[in-house]
């Protein structure tokens, strides 16, 4: 990686000098994953014994032992606890280096937001497509609702939208909430309902995705603050999966997709007199981050558009 040449200078002495080489960031990160010099130095090109200097080096300048070097390398305290700063170096200098090139070149930036896959579909699918040429968000990442923020941590999306409170670390706008279902074919007896109870839910078959996902976990805390038991008769991973159970008649399905199938939509109450449940979702980013200023724009971007749908 070009940024691995780079040097980013600290601001406070490490070692005998002010300044950390990202290259070797970027050698103990792949020595980290990898879990072992041999195999870092193989997937990195270069010599063993260059690498296991390299290492060394770094370790000195860093006045602190990353690994212990026994019959089998192994992180130590410190070097799990600098493994999120080195990420967040590389991440930090790879930004900086599209945003200078940006400066010199006709194209446009373009960003990556993360999501999981029901709010990628019904939310950050429809958004993009919404913008039109003028939209800066050109890659999406799916993945599980308990992984969204890691794609930040990682450098993998500049803004996600969660399911789940985000780390105080970071800034965030509440985009909306997605309400959560009991979703029924058209024939069937809840087919009609305004609403449904918790308790008329726990008298049928139940379809709903696993516990990876937030539905899933706010149904089962709603079951349980109610005192009542409830007949999961599928668990699926894909919420798809669950639905076409419910249009075969063999479940009620519990989601906050948007139904498919000719399902019928039914909100959910843990009582007559209580609030529907729903999800609330958060678009979340780095404040940190050199796009900072058009992320809090796009995360505005997404209320209104989520509020208009």
């Amino acid at each position: 990686m070009p940024v691995y040449e780079e040097v980013v200078h600290f601001g406070m002495p490490i070692g005998h000098t002010n300044y950390v080489d990202l290259r070797l960031v970027g050698y103990f990160l792949k020595i980290y994953e990898l879990g072992s010099i041999s195999a870092a130095a193989k997937d990195l090109h270069v010599g063993q014994p260059s690498l296991s200097r390299q290492l060394q080096r770094f370790e000195r300048q860093l006045g602190v032992s990353l690994f212990d070097h026994g019959l089998r390398l192994t992180p130590t305290a410190a070097g799990v606890a600098f493994v999120p700063i080195a990420r967040d170096l590389l991440n930090r200098a790879s930004q900086a280096e599209i945003k200078v090139k940006s400066l010199t070149s006709s194209t446009s930036l373009r960003f990556t937001i993360a999501g999981p896959p029901t709010t990628v579909a019904d939310v950050i699918a429809p958004f993009i497509a919404a913008a039109g040429t003028a939209g800066l968000l050109t890659n999406i990442r799916e993945c599980l609702p308990n992984a969204v923020y890691k794609e930040l941590e990682l450098g993998r999306a500049d803004i996600v939208i969660g399911t789940s409170p985000p780390p105080a670390r970071l800034r965030f706008r509440t985009v909306g909430a997605a309400p959560i279902w009991a979703q029924v074919p058209s024939n069937h007896d809840l087919a009609k309902n305004e609403f449904v109870s918790l308790a008329e839910i726990s008298s049928y078959p139940i379809a709903i995705v696993d516990d990876n996902h937030n539905v899933r976990r706010i149904m089962d805390d709603a079951f349980a603050q109610a005192g009542l038991s409830s007949d999961i008769a599928f668990e699926t991973q894909s919420t798809h999966a669950s639905q076409a159970l419910a249009a075969a008649h063999k479940a009620i399905c519990v989601s906050s997709d948007d139904p498919r199938y000719g399902l019928i939509p039914i909100p959910i109450r843990k009582q007559a007199n209580s609030e529907e449940l729903a999800i609330t979702l958060f678009a979340s980013w780095d404040p940190l981050h050199y796009a900072a200023d058009f992320l809090e724009k796009t995360a505005k971007d997404l209320e209104a558009f989520y509020l208009l749908r």
